[in-house]
C-alpha cells in the first residue's frame, strides 16, 4: 500500500517520474542532427532520427492516420506512424501551457499527437491493420521521416511553436525534463545538433504566426465576393499561416463573417489581435515567458454558408451552387440572439408556457395545439421539487414493498374500458410518484401497425402519492379492446414504478409483475387535474395547426372534394394550414413579445407536438411528476433577439393569412431588432411543397412571372390588382403602408413559395455534410434517401454522406430512429414503404462503412420505446439543427416545416460548447446517464465522459449496439416483411415535393382506400 512516507520517497528520488506517463515529462533532445523547417507545410524534416518530444504510445500503420490533417487539411495518407501523447500527459501540458502563457485561457493549439511520414515501417508492419501500440518515454528513438504535430482535433500546429512552448517550459520548471531525454544544454544551447533549442531556433525568429480554418477545420477558403479579412489593411487572407503582426479584422461589417480564437475563444465581428505574453513569470518565481516562435489559430466563420448553405449558382468550396430559383428568392437570413438548448418535453413546454403568459403577442403554431394538459409553469421545472409536496415525504420502506404487491385492488371505471388500480392508504410512501404499466401482448408481427405494441409496458398511468390518502390511478383501457366488449373480471399485471423524494434523498424501485387476481366493477375515477393552460390565453386568430391524419391527428373537417390541395382549411380560425392531400405539416413554433415599446421577442421552436404527448422528461426514471404517456421526445431551443423575431415572422405565415399577415407586420414590434449581441447565430429554414403557402395567390399569378415584381407597394398593387380575387382582393385596398418595404418583400416571397415552394433545411444540410470531417449524429422520424437524381433542385443528402465519408476517412455517423414510423392509423402501408426506405438509406451507408455508421432505435424507459418526430442533428460539434423536418425526401421536399440551424458563438477546445453539449446530452439521453450530481458521492458513469469526444462517443455508440444494445437502445429492425403489406410506390408515401402533381394518377386509388377522413 503506497502511503505517505513512499510517495515522497519516490518523489524525492524520482521527481516527476513518480506519476508515471501521465506527468508530462519532456525531452530536451528531438534529434540526431539538424532538422529543417518546411515552413508552408509546418513540417520538420531531415533528422536521420527523431525523439519523442514527450511519453506517448506509437503506432505505425499502413493505413494512414485518419483522425490527422495536414496544412492543406487532407487526413494523412500511407504509411504513418503516430506518436499519440498520453491523454493526461497532453491535458496536463495543455494546461500548463494556458496557465504560463495566456493567464489560464487556452488561447494557443497544443500537441496531442505528433506523426512521422515517409519514414521505414517496421518489416511486420501489417497492412490491413495497425500494429498493436508500442509505449515509448520521451527522449525515445521513435524512427526517421516529416515530422508533424496535431491538436486534439487533429489539426496541424507550427512545430517550431511547439519546441518554443516545449523549451520554455522546461526552463520554468526544471522538473518537467526527464533526466535520461537530453541534457541541460540541449534547453539553452542553440548549436546542439537535434536539441530542442536548436529547434525552437528554425524559421524566422520573433514571429508570431495565424493559421486560418473555418468552424469544420478546414483551411479558410476566402471567396472574392463575399466576406473575408484581412491583417490591418493587407490583402485580404486565405488560410495561411500568416505572420501576424496586426489585428485581424472583416472586410465590413455585414455580419456573416464571424472570427474567433481557437482552441478556445468567442465567435464575433470585433477585430482579434494575438494575445501578449505575461510580464511575469508562472509559477511564482520562474522567469518571464520567451518564445522565439508563436502560433495560433483562427476560426473564420462565414455564418452565411455554415447556416443556410450555398445558394447561388456558382461552385464555393467544392459545394455546388444551387438552381437559378433557389438564387432568386430571399435566403433566409441571419439571426442572433441568446440561445437555450431545451433537452426534453418537460423544458420545451414549460418555455412555451412562459413566453404563452406574456403580455403581448403571442403565437403558438403546432399540429396541434392544446389547452387541457398540465403545461409546465417554467422550462427549469424538475422532480423531486415539482410537483411540490404537500406533505412530509416518505422514503420507501419494507412494509410499502410489501403493501405495493399485496393491497392493490382494481376495478372498471363506470362503462368504460379503463380501469382504476387503489392503494390504502400508507400503502405506499407518501409524496412518492407511482406509474403503473400494463403488460400488453405485442401481438403478433403482422397486425396492422397501429395495434402492435413493440413493448411489453403500456403507458398506463401515475400519480403522486397524498399522505393519508388512498393513492388511485386510472389505467387506460389495459386490454386495449377499444370499442369492443371489455373482459369480465380479468386479471390485471402491471409493472409499478416507485420513486420516492423522503429524507435519504430519493430513491426507485420497479416491481415487476404485480397481479391483481379479478378487476371488479364500481370503480371510481381520479380526478383528471385538467384545467386551462397557458395556451388558452392565446386567442384562436393566433394560432396554427396542422392536425394531418398521417401524422395520427384527427383532422378538423373531413375532405370532401377532388382536389388534392386542400386549400379550404385555412379559412377559419385557428388557422388550419393549407396542404396537399396525405400531407404534413410540422411546424412548431411558440413567439411572444413582451408588449413594450419596442419591446422584445422570446421565441421556442422544436419537432414535438404542443399538446401532453411531448410533456415527458427523465424517461428512464418514467418521467416522475409527469402524467404517464408515451415516451415521445421533444427537444427544441428558445432564443431571444433577431433569431427570436426571426422565428416569430415563420410562426406568422403559419398563423395568418397574407392579408391579415400584412396589416400585422406595419406594426412597429416587426422593426428588425438591431445589433449583434447574443450567444448565438441561427438560420430559420423553412421546408414546403408548392402552392401550398397560399393556393389562391398560385392561382392569381399563375402566368406573372414573380422575379419581376414591382419594388414598391403602389407598384405591385397597380401590376397583380387585376388579378387578385376572393379573400386576396382586400390587397387591393389596403393604404400605403409605413412599413411597405416589409409589406413588399413578405409578398414576394409568399408568391415565389406559393410557385415553387421552399426547400431551405435541404441547402443547409447539403454544404453541413459537406464539410462534415468527424461526427454526423442526427435524430430523425424518417430516413430516406431525398432525392433519386440531380436534376434541377433535388439534392440526395444520403449519397452526398456517402461520398464524404469516402472522401474523410476519419468521418463516422450515428443515425437515430423510431422503431415505429410515426405515421396515423390507416397509414400502414405508407409506414411500411418508408421501413423499406429507411432500409435502403441505412443500407447504403452501412454497407460501405460497416465499421463507421451506428444505428440504433431509442429506449424511454426499459422495456419501452422512445417516439422521436421531426430532426435533431449535429455535424462536427459546430453546426446543429433542430425542428419539423425529417431526413426524407418528403421531410425536405413535400411536407411542411420549420427548423432552426445554428451555432453557439462559445468556442471550446476547438469547436462550438453549446453544439457539443447539445449532442452530448442527446447520447447521453439514450444510454441514459449524465454527470455526477454536485454533492454525490457516487461513482461518476465512465461513459459521460467518453461522450464529450467525438470520436470517442462514436467508439461508446458503436460497441454499445455491436453488444445488442445493452439494454439501453435497440439495433435496427428492418420492419414486416415485404410480402405482408402492400405498400405503395415510393413517389406516392416519400413524393417529390415539386413533383406531387405528376402522381396523380396513381394517387386516386391510394386516396380512395384512405377515405376522405384520413387525407
Amino acid at each position: 500500500m503506497i502511503n505517505s512516507t513512499l510517495a515522497s520517497t519516490a518523489f524525492n528520488t524520482t521527481g516527476l517520474e513518480a506519476l508515471g506517463h501521465a506527468s508530462a515529462q519532456l525531452s530536451a533532445k528531438w534529434a540526431d542532427a539538424r532538422p529543417s523547417i518546411d515552413e508552408a507545410a509546418m513540417s520538420l524534416e531531415g533528422a536521420a532520427s527523431w525523439r519523442a518530444p514527450v511519453d506517448g504510445y506509437l503506432v505505425w500503420s499502413r493505413l494512414g492516420a485518419p483522425e490527422l490533417t495536414d496544412h492543406a487539411g487532407v487526413s494523412l495518407d500511407g504509411t504513418v506512424a503516430v506518436l499519440r501523447f498520453h491523454p493526461q500527459g497532453a491535458l496536463r501540458l495543455k494546461g500548463l501551457v494556458a496557465a504560463r502563457f495566456d493567464g489560464g485561457q487556452h488561447r494557443r493549439p497544443t500537441p496531442f499527437f505528433a506523426a512521422l511520414r515517409d519514414g521505414t515501417p517496421p518489416p511486420d508492419l501489417p497492412s490491413d491493420q495497425p500494429m498493436r501500440p508500442d509505449t515509448v518515454l520521451a527522449g525515445a528513438d521513435i524512427g526517421h521521416g516529416r515530422l508533424t504535430f496535431h491538436d486534439e482535433r487533429g489539426l496541424i500546429i507550427d512545430p517550431v511553436a511547439v519546441a518554443c512552448m516545449m523549451r520554455d517550459l522546461l526552463r520554468a520548471i526544471p522538473a518537467l525534463h526527464r533526466r535520461e531525454a537530453g541534457t541541460d544544454d540541449d534547453i539553452s544551447d542553440p548549436a546542439r545538433a537535434g536539441s530542442i533549442a536548436q529547434v525552437a531556433g528554425l524559421g524566422t525568429a520573433g514571429a508570431v504566426r495565424v493559421h486560418l480554418v473555418d468552424l469544420f477545420g478546414k483551411p479558410w477558403n476566402d471567396v472574392p465576393d463575399r466576406e473575408g479579412v484581412r491583417i490591418g489593411s493587407d490583402a485580404r487572407l486565405e488560410a495561411g499561416p500568416h505572420e501576424w503582426s496586426g489585428a485581424l479584422t472583416l472586410t465590413d461589417d455585414t455580419g456573416a463573417i464571424r472570427i474567433g480564437t481557437l482552441p478556445d475563444g468567442e465567435l464575433g465581428t470585433t477585430a482579434v489581435s494575438a494575445p501578449a505574453l505575461p510580464t511575469t513569470g508562472v509559477p511564482a518565481g520562474s522567469p518571464v515567458p520567451v518564445l522565439e516562435r508563436q502560433f495560433f489559430r483562427v476560426a473564420v466563420a462565414d455564418l452565411g454558408l455554415h447556416l443556410a448553405g450555398n445558394r447561388g449558382t456558382t461552385a464555393i468550396g467544392g459545394v455546388d451552387g444551387a438552381d437559378e430559383a433557389t438564387a432568386n428568392e430571399p435566403a433566409p437570413e441571419l439571426g442572433t440572439g441568446d440561445l437555450e438548448v431545451l433537452p426534453d418535453g418537460r423544458s420545451f413546454l414549460g418555455a412555451a408556457g412562459e413566453i404563452a403568459g406574456l403580455s403581448g403577442t403571442r403565437l403558438a403554431v403546432s399540429p396541434t395545439v392544446a389547452d387541457d394538459f398540465p403545461l409546465p409553469g417554467s422550462r427549469t421545472e424538475r422532480w423531486p421539487a415539482v410537483p411540490a409536496p404537500v406533505g412530509t415525504a416518505e422514503d420507501l420502506a419494507a412494509a410499502h414493498a410489501a403493501a405495493a404487491r399485496a393491497d392493490a385492488t382494481a376495478a372498471y371505471i363506470g362503462t368504460t374500458p379503463d380501469v382504476v388500480v387503489t392503494w390504502p392508504a400508507g400503502a405506499l410512501p407518501a409524496e412518492a410518484f407511482v406509474r403503473v404499466f400494463p403488460r400488453v401482448d405485442p401481438g403478433r408481427a403482422t397486425v396492422p401497425l397501429e395495434l402492435l405494441r413493440f413493448s411489453k409496458r403500456g403507458d398506463g398511468g401515475s400519480a403522486v402519492v397524498a399522505a393519508g390518502s388512498e393513492c388511485r390511478i386510472r389505467v387506460p383501457d389495459p386490454y386495449g379492446v377499444g370499442a369492443d366488449p371489455r373482459p369480465s373480471a380479468p386479471a390485471l399485471v402491471f409493472d409499478l414504478l416507485v420513486v420516492t423524494r423522503g429524507p435519504s434523498g430519493g430513491d426507485q424501485r420497479l416491481f415487476g409483475s404485480v397481479e391483481i387476481d379479478a378487476v371488479g366493477d364500481g370503480g371510481t375515477a381520479p380526478p383528471d387535474g385538467t384545467a386551462p393552460n397557458a395556451f388558452d390565453g392565446i386567442a384562436d386568430d393566433h394560432r396554427g395547426i396542422g392536425p394531418a391524419p398521417v401524422l395520427g391527428l384527427e383532422q378538423t373537417v373531413a375532405h370532401t372534394g377532388t382536389d388534392i390541395v386542400l386549400d379550404a382549411l385555412g379559412a377559419a380560425a385557428p388557422r388550419e394550414s393549407p396542404r396537399f392531400a396525405t400531407m404534413a405539416r410540422t411546424e412548431t413554433v411558440v413567439a411572444g413579445h413582451d408588449g413594450a415599446d419596442p419591446g422584445a421577442w422570446t421565441s421556442v421552436a422544436g419537432p414535438g407536438f404542443l399538446n401532453g404527448r411531448s410533456l415527458g422528461g427523465d424517461a428512464r426514471r418514467g418521467s416522475p411528476g409527469l402524467p404517464a404517456g408515451p415516451e415521445e421526445h421533444a427537444p427544441g431551443v428558445r432564443v431571444t433577439g433577431r433569431l427570436a423575431q426571426d422565428l416569430a415572422r415563420a410562426a406568422l405565415r403559419r398563423t395568418h393569412h397574407i392579408v391579415s399577415r400584412l396589416s400585422e407586420l406595419d406594426n412597429a414590434r416587426w422593426n428588425p431588432v438591431s445589433g449583434t449581441s447574443g450567444d448565438a447565430t441561427g438560420a430559420v429554414l423553412q421546408s414546403v411543397a408548392h402552392t401550398v403557402e397560399s393556393p389562391e395567390l398560385r392561382a392569381a399569378l399563375e402566368l406573372v412571372d414573380v422575379e419581376t415584381l414591382p419594388d414598391t407597394w403602389s407598384g405591385l398593387i397597380s401590376a397583380i390588382g387585376s388579378l387578385l380575387t376572393g379573400d386576396l382582393l382586400p390587397l387591393t385596398s389596403l393604404p400605403e403602408p409605413g412599413a411597405g418595404d416589409r409589406w413588399v418583400a413578405e409578398f414576394k416571397r409568399e408568391a415565389r413559395a406559393a410557385h415553387q415552394g421552399r426547400r431551405d433545411a435541404q441547402w443547409a444540410w447539403r454544404w453541413a455534410l459537406s464539410q462534415a470531417r468527424e461526427l454526423v449524429y442526427i435524430e430523425t422520424a424518417l430516413l430516406s434517401h431525398t432525392a433519386d437524381t440531380t436534376a434541377d433542385r433535388k439534392v440526395d443528402l444520403v449519397d452526398l454522406l456517402l461520398s464524404r465519408m469516402g472522401a474523410e476517412p476519419n468521418l463516422k455517423v450515428v443515425l437515430v430512429t423510431p422503431r415505429r414510423i410515426p405515421f396515423g392509423p390507416g397509414y400502414e402501408p405508407f409506414a411500411h414503404r418508408m421501413h423499406l426506405e429507411r432500409n435502403r438509406a441505412v443500407a447504403t451507408l452501412a454497407e460501405a462503412f460497416p465499421e463507421r455508421v451506428v444505428v440504433y432505435h431509442p429506449v424511454g424507459f426499459p422495456g419501452r420505446p422512445e417516439n422521436l418526430r421531426g430532426t435533431f442533428a449535429v455535424v462536427d460539434d459546430v453546426w446543429a439543427l433542430v425542428g419539423g423536418s425529417t431526413f426524407s425526401r418528403r421531410g425536405l421536399t413535400f411536407d411542411g416545416s420549420t427548423d432552426l440551424a445554428f451555432v453557439g458563438h462559445d468556442l471550446k477546445d476547438g469547436v462550438s460548447a453549446t453544439v457539443r453539449d447539445a449532442r452530448r446530452a442527446a447520447m447521453a439521453r439514450v444510454l441514459g446517464v449524465g454527470p455526477r450530481e454536485a454533492g454525490s458521492t457516487a461513482t461518476p458513469d465512465p461513459r459521460w465522459t467518453q461522450l464529450a469526444g467525438r470520436r470517442s462517443a462514436f467508439r461508446l455508440m458503436h460497441r454499445t449496439v455491436e453488444n445488442g444494445g445493452e439494454g439501453e437502445v435497440q439495433p435496427k429492425w428492418p420492419g414486416l416483411p415485404e410480402t405482408e403489406i402492400v405498400a405503395p410506390s415510393k413517389d406516392i408515401v416519400d413524393p417529390e415535393g415539386g413533383e406531387f402533381s405528376a402522381v396523380l394518377d396513381g394517387l386516386a386509388a391510394v386516396l380512395a382506400g384512405l377515405g376522405p377522413e384520413r387525407l
